[in-house]
């Protein structure tokens, strides 16, 4: 199969071993929905029906091999690749008399859809007035769900599939982080273009590929089940902090936006995305632990690693 690869030039870089190059941005990026400020939301309710296809199947949300002309993944170092997958949650909510409803989450959308269900085979559609909304087409095979999806407007990648098991969501405050998947920064080397441009191929070229990284610090230290301190926090590394706060996130089952992160926590075998909005899931903890956290990342000195091919 021929993918289309983006590849990325390394230009040279004169700067020492020790260098620390101090971040001029002191905006932090937090994602809608992830706000301890603010009216809390109440939870959606679920389907109380009795039925083994109710509830969540997870899994990858994945190009359509069939689609092979579209077939695109972003290569950021030689071992480190995105084939542009995400980990969905296709929720079965309610089963009545054939007619299914139900909602989807992945890659930051909670898209609601609903549709028929005639000898086995599901057919349900979201509403439409969303870019991203399309067609799901599955069957139950042996305890999986598999099918497909079709957007329903023209976008990079319109067809999808997808093989889901299902799991139930539990918040888990003692939940770490494995060492499933490198956490690589790298919206920091696209320079001057958009991710849509480099999508859609029109920026193929070398640059400079300057990365941000995280170190194993993000395994050790939790912000859900103990109050950190200004001393445990004071010296982690930029990326550090951003992996720290967001795995509080993540053990709320919060569907991420932004790509890095997503490639990085969808890898944990735990994680389950489960809405978009979670403002009203935090508990005290984790509350001050993010005011803390978004403090110290604010200023943070960023050590840079450097990745590319010669």
């Amino acid at each position: 199969m021929k993918n289309i690869i983006f590849s990325f030039a390394l230009a040279t870089l004169f700067l020492s071993c020790d260098t620390k190059i101090k971040n001029s941005e002191t905006q932090v990026k937090e994602e809608s929905g992830t706000e301890i400020s603010g009216d809390p939301i109440p939870a959606v309710n679920g389907a109380t029906e009795n039925d083994e296809v109710i509830g969540s199947w997870i899994g990858y949300f994945e190009q359509d091999e069939d689609d092979s002309e579209k077939q695109k993944h972003l290569n950021v170092d030689e071992n480190y690749a995105w084939n542009r997958e995400n980990k969905i949650n296709l929720s079965i909510d309610q089963i009545n008399d054939g007619q299914v409803i139900g909602h989807s989450v992945v890659a930051g959308n909670n898209r609601p859809f609903k549709g028929l269900i005639s000898d086995g085979q599901f057919s349900v559609k979201e509403p439409g007035d969303n870019k991203y909304d399309g067609e799901f087409n599955f069957e139950i095979e042996e305890n999986k769900l598999v099918g497909t999806w079709k957007a329903f407007k023209k976008i990079d990648i319109p067809k999808r599939k997808y093989t889901l098991e299902k799991k139930t969501f539990a918040y888990d405050p003692d939940q770490m982080l494995e060492k499933a998947k490198a956490y690589v920064n790298w919206n920091k080397f696209i320079k001057d273009k958009s991710m849509e441009e480099i999508d859609e191929g029109v920026f193929e070229e070398w640059i400079t590929a300057t990365f941000s990284s995280a170190t194993d610090k993000i395994y050790q230290i939790n912000a859900s089940n103990i109050l950190l301190t200004k001393k445990e926090v004071e010296n982690l590394k930029k990326g550090d902090l951003i992996i720290i706060r967001n795995t509080i996130y993540a053990r709320h089952g919060y569907s991420f936006k932004d790509r890095p992160l997503r490639v990085f926590l969808d890898a944990q075998p735990w994680y389950i995305p489960i809405n978009n909005d979670i403002k009203s899931d935090f508990t005290e903890t984790e509350k001050e632990n993010i005011k803390l956290l978004l403090r110290y990342e604010k200023n943070a000195k960023e050590f840079y690693d450097y990745f590319g091919r010669g």
